[in-house]
């Protein structure tokens, strides 16, 4: 006995023939007549009487299509089900994320997937103001930024949870002139200097504020690819103004090797070159559990 037979009986019920049925069920009808056989002789009771004018379920039959369509109509249900869930598949994360995130984001990321695989995430890289409009348009589900200091007001309305601080320093070639200096380097040969610098809204208003404060500085190159800046840095003995976190956490560990850290010094005031690293997203954003469980696992980038 199988389902396909319980099926069969069903549809020779709701026939007035054999044939009628087989055309019914896209079978032969020698193929239903052959079933039908074998499942009496299965069960040693009569199922259908069958006459010129068609076929007509015995009593016993009857008892046993009941049963048929119970099973039916358990099928249908079970089918609706598992096209319900097919609905309610777990949707993609969609994360705004600034280009100085650390690499163990997408370790943890590699790690989560593992325990839970249908867990899936969209990451977009851009910048800070970005991603908090993004985050505000729902756009993105949630975003991970750098906030200046100084422009915290821009969260509003917004949950912060706050996963690190970082501040711009200055970064130089170890074969610089000035890369053993002792610091603050005199804010007299940093305005000498030629800066390479990554294109970034946090790096502009800084730069926009020195101009303001010391004066302009002497731009040469600006780029958003770290190859082209680091390039810039070695061969023509330019400097850049770099977050730390992003010195840190994203470049390899030849690149940083490379590269000497000073303070900006007299550069810039305190409140425009320091950052908050935080988790944003809408109060009362919906959520499903497998990605509170992925946002909440992300950690601080002091204990990594």
């Amino acid at each position: 006995m199988n389902l396909d037979q319980m099926a069969y009986l069903i549809a020779l019920k709701q026939a007035p023939t054999l044939s009628q049925a087989a055309r019914n069920l896209n079978i032969s009808q020698a193929g239903l007549s052959q079933s039908l056989d074998n499942l009496e002789s299965e069960l040693g009771i009569k199922l259908f009487t069958r006459t010129r004018n068609g076929t007509q379920p015995t009593k016993a039959g009857e008892k046993i299509i009941g049963h048929a369509q119970k099973i039916e109509t358990q099928l249908r249900m079970m089918q609706k089900l598992a096209d319900q869930q097919k609905q309610v598949a777990e949707p993609p994360l969609r994360i705004g994320v600034t280009n100085d995130v650390p690499s163990s984001l997408f370790n943890w990321l590699l790690e989560f997937q593992d325990s839970e695989p249908q867990f899936k995430a969209y990451l977009k890289e851009a910048d800070s103001t970005q991603i908090i409009a993004g985050v505000k348009n729902n756009d993105y589900d949630v975003g991970i930024v750098a906030i200046n200091t100084a422009e915290q007001r821009v969260l509003k309305s917004l949950e912060f949870r706050e996963i690190g601080r970082g501040e711009f320093k200055l970064y130089m070639a170890t074969s610089h002139y000035l890369a053993n200096s002792p610091d603050p380097i005199p804010l007299e040969l940093l305005k000498e200097q030629e800066f390479a610098l990554f294109i970034d809204d946090d790096i502009t208003k800084f730069v926009d504020a020195v101009a303001i404060e010391n004066g302009p500085l002497n731009i040469t190159v600006q780029s958003s690819s770290s190859r082209v800046i680091l390039e810039a840095m070695r061969k023509f003995q330019a400097v850049s103004v770099i977050r730390d976190a992003q010195m840190h956490n994203c470049l390899n560990d030849f690149e940083q090797q490379s590269l000497v850290e000073h303070t900006l010094g007299e550069l810039g005031s305190d409140l425009s070159r320091t950052f908050k690293y935080g988790i944003i997203q809408l109060p009362g954003k919906h959520l499903t559990p497998v990605q509170e469980a992925f946002i909440s696992g992300i950690k601080p980038l002091d204990e990594l």
